[in-house]
């Protein structure tokens, strides 16, 4: 059986296919999307491969198959991350 490269994935929410729909954990309410969790990591990390980045952000986003973003609700000012599932194209 021949070996295939596996199908590339890209994040809807990254890729403007859809917005981030996420409710606070705390209060309930809409939170708004503050982008990619590993473009915090400094001023050349948008640039860097992203599974380079998930190797090592200490969140399970790689095992997931998944793009962390952080979302800020503004009700209550908690910051939490939320995993946008990848889908194949």
């Amino acid at each position: 059986m021949p070996d295939f490269p596996p199908i590339p994935s890209v994040c809807p929410v990254c890729n403007g296919l859809r917005r981030l729909s996420a409710r606070c954990p705390i209060c309930g309410q809409a939170a708004e999307d503050q982008g990619r969790y590993n473009d915090l990591f400094g001023p050349y990390s948008p640039y860097r491969p992203i599974e380079e980045l998930s190797r090592f952000n200490g969140l399970p986003d790689l095992a997931l198959h998944a793009c962390a973003h952080i979302a800020f609700c503004r009700n209550c000012a908690h910051t939490f991350p939320v995993y946008i599932e990848e889908e194949a194209y």
